[in-house]
């Protein structure tokens, strides 16, 4: 660097002080450069005060005078300096360098988090202590993250947590998913949502396996589950497993299992029983009986039905064949229903449209029905690829500046994509493992899922054939109520009904009431007292 000698200056012998006249001091002097004068000491430049004047940092020995030629030389202590400057801003930074920059912050406290805002200095994140990490608001902990309770990754807000989502109208987001991880992968999750559309309002909440086949959701207590729903939409509450809804409580017969009613009103009461006795009929409902007392239902009030008379099964004899609805037909001396007037010994009328039948018992001795399976196992998901590992920077810079910020932000960048692929990495290790042993188990399940559909195709048509064989040897005959009778020629109301011969067979005809015998009234299958669409509807009187 040349030396600067542009201009005079003025001087005085004992003074520190000098004057120039052409010269720009500001432009081209620096404090600590040399001064020289026309004595030819060197002499330290103390400071610059303006273009034309500078000060020395001691008094010049030569002679005072004015239009004196100088000279001044650098000397590089700006550079010196900028670099110890430098040096100092490096030792100071260096702990951000090593600390924010990579990532890593100071724990911290609730009242001045870690991770924290200028104008807000208590609130933001902290570490509240071993493993766990707290989101806190005015100093007060509002959430926290860590192993409590020996839980992984269990999340503690003491205020409530409130999710949402945005959505496309009229579907369904889930705001929130809940995972369960085993070996460091996620196996399991529920997830709560919603519907997006308002006019369609729903909740939703849902169990999924992520390594397996369809998982049912579980509702416990105190660790020990209390309800499911199971894969196939069966609502178990008490009991873990069933082709279809069930309510089970371990209680002994006779105490209560479920009450339904009002507030205010008295219950609907179902009790546990021990004895089934009910036929294997297909119907509405199938209710059991108390084993010491035989009952089945308690009523406090009337028991209503559509029908008109009342039934009970009688067994046909041998050849008997159909009775139609409404016709008379005889009962031998086994107690068999017959068609033959030789084998009659009283004669009785077949239900119409019964509200009560009795002797259902015809079917006792059919097995149990056959049960249809449930639903068809899902097939476990297969996990895909593997995650891709994410490409470290090259290395580290050996010069600062922008080139050393991006290279710290893209190493950064690195350590978040390297975590999150170790995450992944897992993930889909312990998908990949625990896959075989879940196609096993689908492959087991549905091939007993298949046999069982087999089976149940199979089996069913048998036993139906079976039901049909035993009910066609029996009818439902009428002992009480009101029956439309099939009466052969003429009849009015007050008429009397009674069994006739009609060639081998049996027939109803009417009698009037002053022209009816002893025997006749003694036999007689009840009195006409309505005609309706031409059939006398008669009450039953047995004679």
């Amino acid at each position: 660097m040349s030396w600067y000698r542009a201009g005079s200056v003025t001087v005085a012998a004992g003074s520190n002080v000098v004057t120039g006249a052409g010269t720009d001091f500001v432009a081209s002097t620096s404090i600590g450069d040399a001064w020289i004068g026309q004595d030819g000491r060197t002499y330290e430049v103390g400071q610059v005060v303006s273009a034309t004047e500078l000060r020395l940092t001691t008094p010049y020995q030569g002679a005072g005078g004015g239009g004196q030629a100088y000279a001044i030389q650098p000397t590089q202590s700006f550079a010196r300096d900028l670099a110890l400057a430098a040096a100092a801003l490096l030792n100071t930074f260096a702990a951000v360098r090593d600390g924010v920059g990579q990532g890593m912050f100071p724990g911290g406290s609730l009242a001045a988090p870690g991770i924290r805002f200028t104008a807000d200095q208590d609130t933001g994140i902290a570490r509240y202590g071993e493993n766990l990490l707290s989101a806190v608001t005015g100093g007060v902990e509002r959430m926290r993250f860590g192993e409590v309770n020996s839980s992984l990754a269990p999340l503690v807000a003491g205020g409530g947590i409130i999710c949402q989502q945005g959505g496309v109208a009229g579907s369904l987001v889930f705001p929130l998913d809940i995972l369960g991880a085993l070996g460091g992968a996620a196996t399991m999750r529920i997830r709560f949502g919603s519907s997006a559309n308002v006019y369609t309002n729903h909740s939703f909440i849902e169990a999924q396996t992520l390594t397996g086949t369809a998982s049912d959701l579980r509702f416990g207590t105190s660790g020990v589950e209390q309800a499911r729903i199971d894969n196939a939409g069966n609502f178990l509450f008490g009991v873990a497993s069933g082709g279809n809804h069930r309510i089970v409580k371990s209680v002994g017969e006779g105490i209560t299992v479920l009450s339904i009613g009002g507030a205010s009103s008295e219950f609907i009461y179902f009790n546990s029983v021990t004895t089934q006795g009910w036929s294997n009929a297909s119907t509405a409902m199938s209710v059991g009986r108390h084993s010491g007392n035989g009952r089945s239902i308690n009523a406090g009030g009337t028991i209503n039905a559509s029908g008109a008379d009342y039934a009970e099964y009688m067994v046909k004899a041998a050849g008997c064949g159909i009775i139609a609805k409404g016709d008379v037909c005889g009962v031998d001396r086994d107690g068999k229903l017959t068609t033959a007037w030789a084998d009659a010994v009283s004669f009785v009328v077949k239900s119409t449209d019964p509200s009560y039948v009795g002797g259902d018992t015809w079917a006792a001795h059919l097995p149990p029905r056959p049960q249809a399976p449930g639903a068809e196992p899902v097939a476990p998901i297969k996990p895909g690829s593997a995650p891709v590992a994410p490409v470290e920077p090259g290395p580290e810079p050996t010069g600062e500046g922008p080139i050393y910020v991006a290279w710290l932000q893209s190493r950064f960048a690195f350590g978040i994509a390297e975590r999150d692929y170790a995450v992944a990495l897992a993930e889909w290790q312990a998908a990949t493992d625990a896959y075989p042993t879940a196609r096993a188990s689908y492959e087991a399940d549905h091939a007993a899922w298949v046999a069982a559909t087999a089976a149940y195709a199979r089996d069913l048509p048998t036993w139906e054939a079976q039901l049909e064989a035993a009910r066609v040897c029996v009818d439902r005959i009428a002992f009480c109520g009101q029956v439309p009778c099939n009466v052969t020629g003429d009849f009015e109301v007050g008429d009397y009904i009674v069994a006739a011969q009609d060639g081998d067979g049996i027939k109803a005809i009417a009698v009037k009431a002053g022209a009816i015998t002893l025997p006749q009234y003694m036999a007689r299958i009840g009195k006409v007292w309505a005609i309706r669409d031409g059939r006398a509807w008669i009450d039953v009187q047995h004679g």
